[in-house]
């Protein structure tokens, strides 16, 4: 029979090496505030893997999984396992983008989307506030110029850091988004 005595010692004192190891403070780190990076590496080709950190606050390890030729559209998850999939881009530029816009801001529309500035395109970035595209509800989607064809990209993430501005950290990533793509594609990215 185990001395109960020894169990409460046993437990206050792995008690004080937990406390001893975090410096005694229980509360979480802050936000990082600093502003979204158009930084290599990134995931899905679009999505500066820094910029993920600093906006959702997530450093765990990820691995990105390709759907599409990638040569004219494609589809790209950012897998977490058991975590859940944490960040989504999809993107064409032979898809018929004035009808992707019209009906994804439609299918937003009671989230209330704010609109992308206008060097971005048409577009939008929305917080849907519940569990839409596989529990990713933080959502942008822009139609833009690059050359002689009007693409879009979309990116959803599964959260933004308390503390940041979403709206501004997804219009943003889009803006990096598209600077990639201009330089992946050899164009110059502007309004359509």
């Amino acid at each position: 029979m185990i001395n109960r005595r020894k169990l409460v010692v046993s437990a206050l004192l792995m008690m004080v090496a937990v406390s001893a190891c975090s410096g005694g403070d229980s509360k979480a780190a802050p936000p990082d505030l600093r502003p979204v990076v158009d930084q290599s590496p990134y995931w899905c080709e679009f999505v500066s893997q820094e910029s993920y950190r600093r906006v959702s606050g997530d450093t765990r390890p990820y691995t990105e999984r390709k759907d599409g030729p990638w040569r004219d559209d494609g589809g790209c998850l950012v897998e977490g396992g058991r975590n859940g999939d944490p960040v989504g881009v999809w993107w064409s530029k032979i898809d018929d983008s004035v009808k992707r816009l019209e009906l994804t801001r439609e299918n937003w529309a009671m989230a209330k989307p704010t609109d992308l500035p206008e060097d971005l395109g048409e577009g939008f970035a929305v917080y849907a506030g519940n569990d839409m595209l596989g529990g990713r509800p933080y959502y942008v989607i822009s139609r833009f110029s690059c050359g002689d064809t009007d693409p879009w990209i979309r990116i959803d993430l599964k959260k933004v850091a308390e503390g940041r501005d979403a709206i501004k950290d997804l219009t943003e990533l889009m803006r990096v988004a598209q600077r990639r793509y201009g330089v992946l594609h050899k164009c110059d990215p502007g309004p359509p």
